[in-house]
């Protein structure tokens, strides 16, 4: 014996798919929550980052040309020449003191040669590799901002500078300042007000990639082997990057060049600093959706109480369908949906049928496989039905004339079609409670019911000459012959019926063919020679 396998119940199994649907579309909610805000605060972040260096940047490069300005103006008071010393450590104290932007001044002649220097000539030129940048300063002729180099007191320093020219148009010499950038200096004091508390951090460098300003004072005068910030700006480009920093830690970096310098800005914090507010911002959004979804649950479980009682009570009927009462059961569901008045509806049409055997038995029938008319069987079924409820009704018994001529003569194939033709016409030429049924090799039968035996003969004469007039496949015309009987009040047995309609036939058939014979009443002449 077969172990009973087990079974949900359909409740246990929407409940179920509810759940599970409430807890995915939670982790969903949350992982979505998470990812966005993840990407929120990473473009938040870098675009502040990216603002925050263009500013610096900005500033820095107005700086610069300030610087360039105030030296442009002394330059310009100089046009008359570098021969007055006097007016020449007039002019470099004036521009010292008033001008805080450099750390010291000095004035050279287009030979190179130092004129004038302030504070004092000693500690200026310690200051300066004249055999480097002085000499390439003089040499550019054009506002001039050098890279960072040590000088001989070992500071790390940029030269400023701006050509001299004479009224004429000579080219006399250069004015030039000295920023010191790890000593306090008014470039210095800029950058390092742009100094944040919070994990982000500004650098700058030169076209060299050495740094000229770094929060670790160590690495200011070093050189960046490779950094694709750096590079970018160096470019002229303003942008944003997540890239590791030297000792690989995630950034989330933002850029600018400086044009006056040809210097690079980078402002940048690490990733995990950045995102650290993410644990609390997802833990906020669990604390908001947790209630909502516990009661969209809640409501869920409801709808599924009433969405399943209507089926379970379905289904009980549905077991217990040949109960009398029944039908009054399902009549008394709640069928609320479409669906469940759909299954009340189609349950209530089963279980009346049941009731009729008839509409049982016409389920039962089976069909010929040739023609697909009912066969024998089918026909019986009828027959017995129609004995049970007392109706009256006709039986045709219908053969085709000389059909074993038709198969010696055109083959096996050509009688099929003949069978499937007239099939059909018998088909065309029924009623809608007829039943045509093949019951042999070229025989056939119709039940007429709730028919009489003169309309009985009226139907079997229009059935004859519809065969006789039409031209069958492969064989051209054909006859039938019918014989017609109806069921008596006294009779009992429908094979009496079917008996006396293949008397009537066997008659037909010896009276000439293609006729139509009745019971108790005189055959009807012919209506035209029957093929022999």
């Amino acid at each position: 014996m077969l172990k009973r396998l087990p079974m949900f119940h359909l409740r246990t199994l929407v409940v179920g798919i509810v759940v599970l649907a409430c807890l995915a579309t939670l982790c969903n909610t949350l992982a979505v929550a998470y990812r966005v805000q993840h990407r929120a605060l990473v473009d938040l972040e870098l675009k502040a980052n990216q603002a925050y260096a263009s500013k610096l940047a900005s500033d820095i490069n107005e700086f610069l040309r300030s610087a360039h300005n105030h030296l442009s103006y002394t330059a310009g008071q100089l046009d008359g020449g570098l021969d007055d010393m006097t007016m020449l450590k007039r002019e470099a104290k004036r521009l010292q003191v008033q001008d805080k932007d450099f750390n010291s001044i000095v004035i050279v002649n287009a030979q190179g040669q130092v004129l004038v220097a302030y504070p004092n000539i000693e500690q200026v030129t310690s200051h300066h590799q004249h055999s480097s940048e002085i000499r390439q300063a003089v040499q550019a002729r054009q506002p001039w901002v050098s890279s960072a180099y040590t000088s001989r007191g070992g500071e790390l320093v940029i030269f400023v500078s701006q050509p001299v020219f004479a009224a004429d148009g000579r080219y006399l010499g250069i004015v030039g300042g000295s920023v010191f950038l790890k000593k306090e200096s008014a470039l210095h004091t800029l950058i390092g007000l742009h100094y944040q508390q919070d994990g982000t951090f500004a650098f700058v460098a030169d076209a060299n990639q050495r740094l000229l300003h770094h929060p670790d004072h160590a690495r200011i005068g070093t050189q960046v082997s490779s950094s694709p910030t750096i590079s970018a700006a160096l470019r002229g480009e303003a942008g944003t990057l997540e890239v590791p920093n030297y000792i690989g830690v995630p950034m989330l970096a933002g850029f600018a060049p400086v044009p006056e310098a040809h210097w690079a800005v980078v402002v940048q914090t690490p990733r995990d600093l950045a995102l650290a507010p993410l644990g609390e911002m997802t833990r906020k959004v669990l604390l908001y959706i947790l209630p909502v979804s516990i009661i969209g649950l809640l409501l869920m479980l409801w709808m599924t109480y009433r969405l399943t009682l209507p089926l379970r009570q379905l289904a009980h009927s549905a077991s217990h369908l040949s109960a009398t009462q029944t039908g009054e059961q399902l009549r008394r569901i709640d069928a609320w949906y479409v669906e469940v008045a759909a299954i009340r509806r189609a349950l209530l049409t089963g279980e009346q049928l049941l009731q009729e055997k008839f509409g049982k038995l016409r389920q039962q029938a089976q069909s010929d496989a040739l023609t697909g008319l009912a066969n024998r069987r089918a026909m019986q079924l009828a027959l017995d039905a129609l004995m049970q409820s007392s109706r009256a009704f006709a039986v045709l018994a219908l053969d085709i004339d000389h059909f074993k001529r038709v198969n010696d003569t055109f083959g096996h194939d050509a009688g099929d079609e003949v069978l499937k033709h007239l099939a059909e016409l018998l088909r065309h030429n029924s009623r809608q409670d007829d039943l045509p049924c093949r019951v042999g090799g070229e025989e056939f039968t119709m039940l007429l019911p709730d028919t009489g035996l003169a309309d009985a003969r009226r139907i079997a004469e229009r059935i004859r000459s519809a065969v006789e007039q039409a031209d069958s496949p492969h064989v051209g015309k054909l006859s039938v012959s019918i014989g017609v009987a109806c069921r008596r009040p006294d009779t009992q047995q429908a094979d009496s019926v079917l008996k006396q309609a293949d008397e009537q036939l066997y008659k037909a058939k010896h009276s000439g063919r293609n006729r139509v014979e009745v019971l108790d009443l005189s055959p009807s002449p012919p209506a035209s020679p029957a093929p022999r």
